[in-house]
């Protein structure tokens, strides 16, 4: 074999065992909207320096983000949307709980490059953005990530509608469709080379565009140089699964809890008469009640929806009043004990319990409305929970009538009341709307 020869079968050998070195990692979490990631070797072992990423998604979607972390908030996020240009822009914004991300202005802003194959590519089809940052191994209020680490977390959303055409990076954006959480192993994403890995040597990608605003790029499903492996697309699905189960956790425990038990607690008194079983059942439930906030906080963060929300702002708004209650109802006990009768304290407990069960039932139908405009169906769910709130109410409604009823006739049940020097008297039955 001729010098020459050798040399050129050293150079393609080199040159192809460099391109094969560089893995990155992607997942694609709906169809054609793909992210990708890249780590280079030294980037990996100084734990600082450049990383690259690719946001891709078909021209038909208005913007789509990328972010690190479990959740909006404090995460470190980048939002790709079209410049009205044949050209892209790329936005580095500051996840908050309550409001979309905003462009970040501050001194630890990711410094984000635009590389070849960025821009609008097949005949308009898809916009793509390949991405090098120099430092976002970490961010504003604490944040960082481990360029080594094995389970890297991100999360992404994305939004479809009419272009936004425009260059400005604080443009605003409206409220997602749809999100996505899964970790990368950043091991298996390390590049050789510090250097674009979403495109061959030349600048060219699989696609066979050239580099810059307008060019091709690596294709996610192609099996030329630089190609993306498949990766992740297990975490998404366990993230997405994840979310299922707290929407129908939240959703169950809080219907249950303003449709069925507060109306059933509160008309054991006329049923039973017994106080202390009212109050220990709707102790029961407002406990409850908390486990479903609880619920509904965790899956307002996954889903980056915070307080923006008319569901999720209106129900925050009815559990802390709902801290009034238990207090109303210790005063009205007490009144009663000492006077044998209702005080205003007594009917004020018992309205403002009604009208905050009703706020409930209706913040739950703005619960399963928002589920359904987000492409989660529930249109058969929501007439599920029409009917049994309507037959608990119906219900509500005929024992407190009756209930009314039979005092005015004279008829009211005697109870026992525990006073306050320990000894028991007789009283009619103590009413709670609680």
């Amino acid at each position: 074999m001729s010098s020459l020869r050798r040399s050129a079968v050293l150079s393609a050998l080199a040159s192809y065992a460099a391109l094969t070195h560089a893995a990155t990692q992607q997942t694609c979490p709906t169809t054609g909207v793909c992210y990708a990631v890249g780590v280079p070797e030294q980037s990996a072992s100084s734990g600082s320096g450049n990383i690259y990423f690719q946001l891709q998604a078909p021209t038909t979607y208005s913007w789509v983000a990328l972010g690190t972390g479990t959740r909006m908030a404090d995460s470190n996020m980048f939002v790709l949307y079209q410049d009205g240009a044949g050209n892209v822009t790329i936005s580095p914004r500051a996840g908050t709980n309550h409001q979309m991300p905003t462009l970040d202005t501050s001194g630890t802003a990711a410094r984000l490059t635009l590389l070849a194959g960025s821009g609008v590519i097949d005949g308009g089809k898809t916009m793509r953005a390949n991405v090098a940052c120099s430092n976002c191994n970490q961010w504003a209020n604490g944040g960082a990530m481990q360029l080594s680490s094995t389970s890297s977390p991100w999360i992404a959303a994305w939004k479809q509608g009419d272009s936004l055409a425009t260059t400005d990076k604080d443009a605003a954006i409206s409220r997602h469709d749809d999100v996505g959480s899964w970790s990368f192993d950043l091991t298996k994403a390390t590049i050789a080379s510090d250097a674009n890995p979403f495109v061959d040597a030349s600048g060219s990608g699989p696609n066979g565009g050239s580099g810059g605003g307008n060019g091709g790029g690596a294709g996610p499903d192609s099996n030329g140089p630089g190609v993306i492996p498949s990766g992740g697309a297990g975490g998404f699905q366990s993230a997405r699964a994840e979310i299922t189960r707290l929407q129908r956790a939240h959703g169950i425990i809080m219907a249950l809890v303003f449709v069925v038990f507060y109306p059933v607690g509160s008309i054991l008194m006329p049923l039973l008469g017994k106080w202390m079983i009212h109050a220990a059942f709707q102790f029961f439930n407002f406990v409850l009640m908390w486990v479903g906030f609880g619920l509904g906080y965790v899956l307002s963060q996954k889903t980056f929806m915070g307080f923006r929300e008319t569901h999720t702002l209106f129900g925050t708004v009815i559990v802390c009043l709902m801290i009034l209650q238990p207090i109303g109802g210790s005063l009205h006990h007490m009144y009663y004990v000492k006077h044998q009768r209702r005080g205003l304290v007594s009917h004020a407990h018992i309205w403002y319990g009604r009208v905050l069960m009703l706020l409930g039932v209706i913040n739950g139908g703005l619960g399963i409305e928002l589920v359904r405009s987000g492409g989660g169906g529930g249109t058969g769910l929501l007439v599920a929970y029409s009917v049994v709130a309507g037959v608990i109410g119906l219900l509500y409604i005929v024992v407190k009538g009756f209930s009314s009823f039979r005092k005015r006739r004279g008829g009211g049940a005697k109870v026992d009341a525990v006073q306050g020097n320990g000894h028991r008297a007789p009283r009619k039955e103590m009413s709670n709307g609680s």
